[in-house]
């Protein structure tokens, strides 16, 4: 260390301390002596002693040096292992020592200074210095990190405290600017209502007169409201004139009234009784007149169409029965039909004049003869089938491998098989589409019709009408499958006569039926489109079947009525009707299938729903998809008729209306926003009635015209037609 630099003389061997040693003792001595230090300053170590050298006591230093710390104090100040980084970085930074100021021309001086002599040291003294100061230092840290939290606590409530004092200060600030700002405007406003109450001060004078002058105008309008010819009044010229004359006309007016009063009372009222009885007639000959005109028109009507029908039948006479079965049903056509190559310029001006020469008749059979050829050939490569079971066996051995067989197919017991097996009396070919490379023709595959007309009936009886197989979403879905294969083989077959339309009949009484019970079930259960358009194709067929067929049908009325049912409003449907023979078209079911259609036509709910009531149950579920847009068009109509706050319509008799009870008839209201009173009284505004959210308004729930109609049927009775 420093403090223990000693200089060493190389002649005599003896340690000479330096001068500038000797006056750091000195006052080192010095300062202890003066401050009474309870703590003794250690000794030097150990150090060779010569007994001939004594001290020297030099001169007295320059300058003041500051008191040191004993050499075991610094040592333990500047041990890491005892105190650490951060002691020593405190300790020096808090400046505890102060570097000395050396004069060092003291060490120059070449004086050999003796070395005092040392007192004996003691280890445990020592030791005990050394815990002490080392206790001294420790505590001493203590309490500097103790002050220093102490102060960075405070400091940091100090900061809170001040941003905390400068916020409310600045919500104050903005308050106050707030209250200003409102100020000014209602000052502004006051300003400006004070303009406009000087402006507004005459007109409420002359509204005031105005409104007297209404009141006594309105109650001489209300009083005679239902004689005036006229809603508005138009004065041309003058109005004061006008008023003067019309005021001239008015006494004259009176004194011929009073002069009439002044009569005979008698003949006055019988003159009243006469017009009464004249203002009667006039409006039954206005209604007569109407229903004439009316029937009038539906009379030139049925001439044209009959003219019409006269005119097709001459020319079908003309042209022959397969000529116009031809051009009737060109689907029928299989085979490509054999063109011949146009002769064009000069031979086709010949083969004109060749054609007029022979006559019209010849050149229709020639026609006739090349038409009929290709459909002969395309009878004799139609395919037939030999199939005498419900299922193919290769597709019932396919479908087996690959476990492609419905519950409804297999074997009792069996479904819960890892491979179940087919029960053969059950099981039906599946619907497959077309395919490329695939053989749809083989008479193996294929089901004859009597084969066709078994398979359906014993899916309408054991499958569909079934209550043991729920739920009835899966039956239809079975159901429908297996009629498309059927419907499939009948096209390849080109099915006809009375085996298609026994299958088409039941196919279309079953889609008819099951649009009505499964309404509003989910699309991935049951997809109302994709069964309406299976269901206008059957009924197209099956409508064509009877009229190609050239012979009656008994249930031709009851499918005629059904299509008008369910097509309302279609102009196709409504113009096939009309060209039905007489003795169809006034048969009743079709008749009032017509008055059905004519009332939807003319948008009168209430005759629809009346006329709905006389329909029998499956001719309800044709005509059920309509009717909710029917109870629509009525609460509209309602709605705008009966606009009044203080029109009450009675909801017992508006369920009568829309045939449903009351508190179905309450909802549905609530749905399109019509108000329902406590005492179940109907207030209809135009204004409030608005149309349902999609979804809230479930068909299902208002299906007591159809349902109530039903009663004892049976699903198999339904589709048989044996209601």
């Amino acid at each position: 260390m420093a403090s223990r630099r000693a200089t060493i003389a190389p002649t005599s061997g003896t340690i000479v301390k330096s001068r500038y040693m000797l006056s750091v003792e000195k006052s080192l001595s010095k300062s202890n002596s003066l401050t009474n230090e309870s703590v003794a300053v250690p000794p030097r170590p150990s150090s060779p002693k010569p007994g001939s050298v004594k001290p020297k006591v030099g001169a007295p230093p320059r300058c003041s040096v500051a008191p040191q710390p004993p050499p075991t104090l610094k040592m333990s100040i500047l041990e890491p292992s005892l105190l650490g980084k951060s002691i020593l970085q405190s300790t020096f930074s808090d400046g505890c020592y102060i570097r000395p100021d050396f004069d060092l021309s003291v060490i120059k001086e070449k004086t050999a200074i003796q070395t005092a002599e040392e007192p004996e040291r003691k280890p445990e003294n020592e030791k005990r210095i050394v815990e002490m100061q080392t206790l001294l230092l420790a505590y001493i840290t203590a309490k500097m990190e103790s002050n220093t939290a102490k102060l960075k606590a405070e400091a940091e409530a100090r900061i809170l405290r001040e941003m905390a004092e400068e916020e409310k200060l600045h919500n104050e600030v903005q308050e106050k600017n707030r209250q200003y700002l409102l100020t000014e405007k209602d000052r502004q406003m006051n300003e400006l209502l004070d303009l406009q109450t000087a402006a507004l001060i005459p007109v409420a004078e002359a509204g005031k007169q105005f409104t007297k002058e209404y009141k006594s105008f309105a109650a001489a309008i209300d009083t005679t409201r239902h004689e005036l010819p006229v809603k508005n009044f138009y004065i041309e010229g003058d109005r004061r004139e006008f008023l003067d004359k019309a005021e001239a006309s008015l006494k004259e007016c009176e004194k011929v009234l009073l002069e009439c009063t002044h009569g005979d009372q008698q003949d006055c009222s019988t003159s009243l009784e006469c017009l009464r009885d004249i203002k009667l007639a006039s409006k039954d000959i206005s209604q007569q007149l109407s229903g004439t005109f009316s029937e009038l028109q539906e009379l030139s009507s049925l001439v044209c169409r009959h003219t019409i029908h006269i005119q097709q039948a001459s020319e079908e006479e003309q042209l022959g029965t397969t000529r116009t079965h031809e051009l009737y049903c060109p689907k029928y056509r299989r085979a490509p039909r054999r063109t011949r190559p146009r002769p064009a310029g000069r031979e086709w001006r010949q083969n004109q004049e060749q054609c007029r020469g022979r006559g019209a008749q010849a050149l229709v059979r020639r026609v006739e003869e090349e038409e009929e050829r290709p459909l002969r050939q395309a009878q004799e490569t139609v395919p037939r089938g030999i199939c005498q079971s419900m299922c193919p066996a290769r597709e019932l051995q396919d479908r087996e491998a690959q476990n492609r067989l419905h519950r409804f197919e297999m074997l009792a017991g069996a479904q819960r098989v890892r491979r179940p097996r087919a029960d053969p009396s059950r099981a039906v070919k599946e619907y497959s589409r077309p395919a490329a490379g695939k053989d749809s023709t083989c008479p193996a595959d294929l089901r004859p019709p009597a084969v066709l007309l078994q398979t359906v009936c014993y899916l309408i009886d054991d499958i569909a009408a079934s209550r043991r197989l729920q739920p009835w979403t899966e039956v239809y879905d079975f159901v429908f499958d297996r009629l498309r294969s059927v419907k499939q083989d009948m096209i390849i077959q080109r099915v006809s006569g009375p085996d298609c339309v026994a299958i088409l009949e039941r196919t279309v009484r079953f889609l008819i039926y099951a649009s009505y019970r499964l309404c509003g079930e989910p699309l991935r259960l049951y997809d109302p489109r994709i069964n309406d358009t299976h269901l206008q194709e059957s009924l197209s067929w099956l409508l064509d079947c009877y009229t190609t067929g050239g012979r009656p049908h008994h249930n031709q009325e009851e499918f005629q009525a059904l299509s008008l049912l369910y097509n309302l409003g279609s102009a196709r449907v409504m113009q096939h009707t009309m060209e039905l023979p007489e003795r169809l078209r006034n048969s009743p079911t079709v008749s009032l299938a017509m008055s059905v259609n004519r009332a939807f036509l003319e948008r009168n709910p209430v005759r629809l729903l009346r006329l709905a009531q006389r329909l029998n149950f499956l001719q309800s579920c044709a005509l059920h998809r309509h009717l909710g847009a029917c109870r629509r068009d009525l609460l509209l109509i309602y709605s705008h008729g009966h606009n009044s706050r203080n029109c009450r319509f009675p909801l017992h008799k508006l369920a009568q209306l829309l045939a449903l009870d009351g508190p179905r008839t309450a909802q549905l209201c609530k749905c399109h926003g019509v108000e329902v009173s406590q005492d179940k009284q109907v207030v209809f505004s135009k204004t409030t009635f608005t149309e349902p959210e999609q979804g809230r308004l479930h068909c299902m729930l208002y299906h007591d015209i159809v349902a109530e109609k039903q009663r004892d049927l049976t699903v198999g009775m339904i589709i048989h037609g044996c209601v």
